[in-house]
């Protein structure tokens, strides 16, 4: 008898285990977030600002082309995707000088700006391919300058901010547009009798963004 009874619980086991139960999965931890992808973009922007020598002031309208490389930051920040980049700038124009006696100068006074700034740039979308964005960063900018005839190569601190909204056409290809603030406060123009500053400026700028 006692005989059967082992019988019957060997039998009763091994056919449990055939049956398929199984022991608890333990499920992986899950990987700590990486950095996401690169992208590359190019853009141009607009601005008029305001430039003195002395007593002597006027306007001063900028062209601005730039190149930027970045990569997010596979995080979020308030909804926000972030990422960050660096951008080479280059910004020329021509400044329309007066006298105070509003009589115009005899020469021609020719601007040139090559900031690079390193920037941090937040996205949220707004609702299906549109989405809003903000960026600011900060750098150095290199001048050249030709003032009253007078040429001279300097630099200082540059910083700037944007806001604007972008559209995904692709998975890949974005296009961007809105309002970019550039501080030129600490930029001098020229040297010795004709040395001038730049007053800060807001224009728009527009732009095309690759995604690797």
């Amino acid at each position: 008898m006692k005989l059967t009874t082992l019988i019957a619980t060997i039998g009763s086991v091994t056919a449990t285990a055939f049956a398929g139960e199984t022991a608890p999965v333990q499920t992986a931890a899950a990987p700590a977030p990486t950095l996401g992808g690169w992208f590359a973009g190019a853009g141009f922007g607009q601005f008029e600002s305001e430039g003195s020598i002395g007593e002597v002031s006027g306007d001063i309208d900028l062209d601005m082309y730039s190149l930027h490389l970045g990569r997010d930051l596979g995080t979020q920040f308030l909804g926000c995707d972030l990422a960050s980049y660096l951008e080479v700038g280059y910004l020329e124009g021509e400044a329309s000088i007066a006298s105070p006696l509003r009589a115009p100068l005899p020469t021609a006074d020719d601007v040139e700006i090559i900031p690079v700034t390193l920037n941090l740039l937040a996205e949220r979308t707004l609702f299906s391919s549109i989405k809003g964005y903000i960026s600011g960063g900060i750098g150095y900018a290199f001048t050249e300058t030709s003032f009253l005839g007078n040429n001279d190569s300097d630099g200082g601190f540059y910083a700037q901010a944007s806001i604007g909204l972008a559209y995904d056409v692709n998975e890949q290809w974005e296009i961007y547009g809105g309002a970019r603030y550039i501080y030129l406060g600490d930029l001098e123009l020229g040297s010795g009798p004709a040395v001038g500053e730049l007053d800060d400026s807001v224009g728009y700028e527009i732009g095309l963004r690759y995604s690797f």
